[in-house]
């Protein structure tokens, strides 16, 4: 605990049951920045699914939560280390809703006693480009962000004819090819029948790619905002073939496409392609500004990067910004920056 001359008071949650759901998402809705990822329930569903240790701060003045900034304890990739993660999975940083720089400087203050022997680094992680905001104060106080990565991001308030239209022809071509066939697109309940449904190909695909398959406990948790998830089923031929369970970020007002179920043997179906096309129809309808692929990564030549930039969406920068905790922290850094250079 810490606080300041102006009344204000940080403290450290082990656990987000110690915080009133209502009153933390109050926070999350009043700040300009906040997202689905900053919501309760979706810390919720990471501390009791996924088991990460969590170390969330809390702003109050005069007993009000003013402030957040929301942490777990993750793996740090290739090293028997941990890093402190604003947040992951999803993305993070702080929220505040007034004396910004009182309070940022507070969090800041506190995050070095949130860090043990073994956890090196504090990151934190942020998809919505607003947080760059606080680029030079978070340099200032010990960070760097020499990190990479990026997002397909879809402008869905100039209709959905010019989505069409703006697509490479290869994806107009696809989504074409795919309306021929005999397909319904279903927004599922998120019952525990529809999701374990959803689980069993969405398993299946993650396994196939070598790529971190979520717990079905971490879908059943979402149930918890059902109000902010979208699951779609896609049958082809009366048979099911998949869907795509996405997040409704009304904080930003885009929809946040994470997790994708779709077998291999409906690509020749133009399975994925009948998903987007109906989701940004979707969101256009439902009066959302923007459709957020989801991670891209920052290399062109790779298949998915490729996938999504035909759909015509714009390029942008996720932000990571580290702070190392511990002097093994530069060590591990220079072995990743070495790693990264000969394993390109």
């Amino acid at each position: 605990m810490a606080d300041t001359d102006a009344g204000l008071e940080v403290t450290v949650r082990n656990t987000i049951r110690a915080i009133d759901r209502d009153r933390w998402n109050d926070v999350v809705e009043r700040s300009d920045h906040g997202t689905v990822f900053h919501r309760y329930e979706w810390l919720a569903a990471i501390e009791n699914a996924l088991g990460h240790p969590a170390r969330h701060l809390v702003v109050e003045k005069d007993t009000n939560p003013i402030g957040l900034f929301p942490n777990f304890v993750v793996d740090l990739p290739k090293t028997p280390f941990y890093r402190l993660s604003s947040i992951y999975p999803g993305f993070g940083g702080p929220l505040l809703t007034t004396d910004v720089t009182d309070s940022l400087s507070l969090l800041l203050e506190v995050v070095p006693e949130l860090c043990d022997r073994r956890t090196i680094v504090h990151e934190v992680r942020a998809c919505n480009t607003d947080f760059l905001r606080y680029n030079d104060f978070l340099e200032a106080n010990g960070y760097g962000s020499s990190r990479v990565g990026g997002r397909f991001v879809m402008n869905l308030e100039k209709g959905y004819d010019q989505v069409f239209d703006e697509m490479a022809s290869s994806k107009r071509r696809a989504i074409r090819r795919g309306r021929e066939t005999d397909h319904e697109i279903v927004d599922a309940d998120l019952s525990s029948e529809e999701l374990t449904r959803f689980h069993r190909q969405y398993e299946r695909r993650m396994n196939n790619i070598d790529a971190m398959v979520y717990p079905l406990e971490f879908f059943e948790e979402l149930a918890a905002m059902e109000d902010r998830v979208l699951l779609l089923q896609l049958y082809i031929e009366g048979e099911y073939a998949g869907g795509f369970l996405e997040l409704l970020n009304d904080e930003q007002n885009s929809i946040h496409g994470f997790f994708s179920g779709i077998p291999a043997e409906y690509f020749q179906y133009h399975a994925s392609e009948l998903l987007y096309d109906y989701l940004f129809q979707w969101g256009i309808d439902n009066g959302y500004e923007c459709y957020d692929f989801g991670g891209a990564g920052a290399d062109f030549e790779d298949g998915a990067f490729q996938f999504k930039e035909e759909f015509g969406g714009t390029l942008l920068p996720n932000v990571y910004w580290e702070r190392g905790t511990s002097p093994t922290w530069k060590l591990v850094a220079t072995g990743r920056t070495l790693y990264n250079r000969h394993n390109r």
